[in-house]
């Protein structure tokens, strides 16, 4: 997927997001991701998801009042550093239905990622190809759970289904940790997938809130905006998380993730009203079947709920805002894939063995023994439970036995923005070091005839009879691969508070 995409694809001309940063260089690292996304119509499907130009995209319907899927896809390029967020805000005018009006556990989209990662303390240049079902979830805020080992009986309370009804609790109640991180915001809408990732369940989350709900200092949340929609990894950004070891100890570019969001949601079997012995085996661990039927198979149904609705005919402005990981020392590798965050790397972490002859994670920057024929070899240097490369401080002690990786840093106003540097060993604990990038791009799409939406007979020059359209009410989903495999790192989805 390349940045400057034709915007010709088969004999029509498509309307998509494109979303491209216009400050994407600082100090040598850069930050260019490029997404883009188009009404689409899922049931013509996609031989090659991570592929643009196929005839089967964008043959979503654009008319006004209309109901069509969407298909997001989203590129981190290969050498830059990965994002620390990521914000997208649908224009207010979009018709959402909110998700108490949607049966929980209604399938309602679906997300695939191939993502680059480094496992088990090894080069980050393994590719991963993820993908989890997205169902609808509950919102009611009342009804919570904790996400960790509550009852203590080997199994995280998240990933239980205690009444055994084919969906497991994360999905009928609402995870208590969302308060802690966004405070007592209620979400309008939640989607929550569950798949087995390297070994470990892993829960992924989309909250929509309500225009004006700010959810990073950082980035603008204005009313006019539309309403912000956000992801959530696991339990990552809990101020009360207590990390654990990863065999996935590095996450990096390049990563190229393909979404598709129901315009009308689909019937999930997991949902059943039978004995659940008889329920399909997945469904005590993703929650959902590996393939979900086109055709309404149980009782409840769960399919036929219009999930959102076009708006009138118009143009309309999409807004979306990242923001990058920090690089502290300005070698082009961010602070959560830099063994060495404080002085320039000899090698590259992407590349097997570059600039570290022995091959046990640490650069030879600032490895104490890089000759593997003299006891150079030690994939744990300070001894804490934490491979080098998927340790915060690999060469002082913070494991589970000391701060385990706490990483303290905060804004001006005193949110945390942990800068993917721990406590242990960083110069500043309490100031992020290394800058970050923002990109920030607005996408105009249109909806029937174009023009304003108060205004059917004003049209754009360059707007096309044959449009396909173009909109995304989970834009933000692209985001999800580049956090599916990540145990921890710079990432930051914190309210501004205060």
């Amino acid at each position: 997927m390349k940045p400057n995409l034709p915007l010709l694809l088969g004999a029509a001309a498509l309307a998509f997001i494109t979303f491209l940063g216009s400050a994407d260089t600082v100090h040598g690292q850069t930050f260019t991701p490029n997404i883009t996304a188009c009404l689409d119509d899922a049931a013509t499907e996609d031989p090659e998801p991570f592929a643009e130009g196929d005839p089967e995209e964008c043959d979503g319907d654009n008319t006004p009042g209309g109901i069509t899927d969407f298909t997001v896809q989203f590129d981190v390029p290969a050498g830059d550093v990965q994002f620390g967020a990521l914000i997208n805000f649908i224009p207010p005018e979009w018709e959402i239905t909110p998700g108490d009006e949607i049966p929980i556990g209604a399938v309602v989209g679906d997300m695939t990622a191939l993502a680059t990662l480094g496992i088990i303390g090894n080069a980050c240049d393994n590719e991963l190809v993820v993908k989890f079902t997205m169902l609808n979830a509950s919102i009611d805020t009342t009804d919570t759970l904790p996400f960790d080992d509550a009852d203590d009986n080997g199994t995280q309370d998240a990933f239980e289904d205690k009444d055994r009804s084919g969906l497991q609790d994360s999905i009928e109640k609402y995870p208590e940790f969302i308060s802690r991180i966004i405070g007592d915001e209620q979400p309008i809408r939640r989607a929550a997938g569950i798949q087995i990732v390297a070994g470990a369940d892993v829960l992924l989350q989309f909250l929509v809130y309500e225009p004006g709900t700010l959810l990073i200092r950082e980035i603008p949340s204005d009313e006019s905006l539309g309403y912000p929609t956000v992801v959530f990894l696991q339990d990552i950004a809990d101020p009360e998380r207590d990390p654990e070891p990863n065999p996935i100890t590095d996450f990096c570019s390049p990563l190229i993730t393909s979404n598709i969001a129901y315009g009308v949601s689909k019937d999930n079997p997991c949902t059943d009203s039978i004995d659940p012995d008889l329920l399909d085996p997945l469904c005590a661990a993703t929650s959902a079947p590996l393939e979900i039927p086109d055709e309404p198979t149980s009782d409840p149904d769960d399919s036929g709920v219009v999930l959102f609705r076009n708006p009138e005919a118009g143009t309309y402005t999409f807004t979306v805002s990242g923001m990058s990981q920090r690089d502290a020392d300005g070698d082009t590798f961010e602070n959560a894939l830099d063994t060495c965050p404080y002085e320039p790397n000899v090698g590259s972490p992407r590349v097997k063995g570059d600039g570290d002859l022995d091959e046990d994670g640490l650069d030879a920057a600032c490895d104490p023994n890089d000759d593997p024929l003299n006891d150079g070899i030690n994939s744990d240097e300070d001894a804490d439970g934490y491979l080098n490369r998927g340790d915060n401080c690999p060469l002082i002690a913070n494991g589970e036995e000391g701060e385990n990786q706490k990483d303290s840093d905060v804004n001006e106003q005193g949110d945390p923005r942990p800068d993917g540097i721990g406590d242990a060993c960083d110069d500043n604990p309490l100031v992020p070091d290394g800058e970050t990038i923002l990109v920030t791009s607005t996408s105009e799409l249109v909806i029937g005839e174009g023009g304003s939406p108060d205004d059917e007979d004003e049209k754009p020059a360059d707007t096309d009879d044959d449009d396909g359209g173009g909109s995304a009410l989970l834009i933000i989903i692209i985001i999800v691969a580049a956090v599916v495999v990540v145990g921890g790192g710079a990432f930051f989805l914190m309210r501004g508070r205060g």
